[in-house]
């Protein structure tokens, strides 16, 4: 049997801040502030889940977002699919390898750092352009973590990962983020997307080119980006050569 105390004592130390959750619950308890009550002090954690060894565990989210990949459970959206998708259309680039987590609905946390000036907290469908699901949302306020369970399973670390080592998030990640929390300004009816996006660091990349003795490895790289947003071979051939 996990020791949750012992478990909420280890995220403290490593830096990170941590608050109860109602047992079997993603939910605070009641008459809390939820991941406001997030602290790094000791004796807090050992009175909280001392005293209830059967709370759940919330980690407090500060310069920390976690990217849930859902899988369909109640919004019928697969995040694997709709990440798929945006990857064959330019729209998303890969995951960089972090920390994750397998909730007990079958689904993804990957967690990330993230530029505090940002101010994220959260958003449910990412990449949605007309109100669809897509089981991509993004959360940076606080979410349950191991060893926190539901009725349907628990919250468990992929073999390998450490939560110590996060990757920064990546830009496509971000620009999104940005775009949706920070809704542009509409001329004519066209939305004015500010802040450049992976399509746009691949036009940047292609005008501005590179040194003569790097062509061939700067021009193979460049091909093999542009086939990845689904462009045809002659297209990819005439910008190119």
């Amino acid at each position: 049997m996990v020791d949750v105390l012992k478990v909420a004592l280890g995220y403290q130390q490593h830096g990170f801040a941590v608050y109860p959750l109602a047992p079997e619950t993603r939910t605070p308890l009641a008459g809390s502030h939820g991941y406001k009550d997030a602290t790094k002090d000791p004796e807090q954690a050992k009175k909280w889940w001392g005293e209830h060894p059967n709370y759940n565990i919330g980690l407090g989210l500060d310069g920390v977002l976690v990217f849930d990949i859902d899988m369909g459970h109640k919004s019928e959206a697969n995040g694997n699919e709709s990440l798929a998708k945006l990857s064959a259309d330019g729209r998303a680039g890969q995951i960089p390898s972090s920390y994750v987590e397998t909730t007990p609905n079958g689904g993804l946390h990957v967690f990330f750092t993230y530029p505090k000036e940002l101010k994220l907290t959260s958003r449910s469908d990412l990449f949605s352009k007309n109100g669809e699901k897509t089981g991509l949302d993004y959360v940076a306020t606080g979410v349950p973590v191991f060893p926190s369970i539901r009725e349907n399973g628990m919250y468990q670390p992929l073999k390998g990962h450490k939560i110590t080592k996060l990757a920064p998030a990546p830009q496509w990640l971000l620009d999104e983020i940005q775009r949706v929390s920070h809704p542009n300004p509409v001329f004519g009816g066209s939305t004015v997307y500010q802040g450049k996006r992976w399509t746009g660091r691949l036009l940047d990349e292609i005008v501005n080119g590179t040194s003569t003795g790097n062509r061939n490895d700067f021009l193979t790289k460049i091909a093999g980006k542009m086939f990845f947003t689904g462009a045809e071979p002659q297209t990819v051939y005439n910008l190119l050569f």
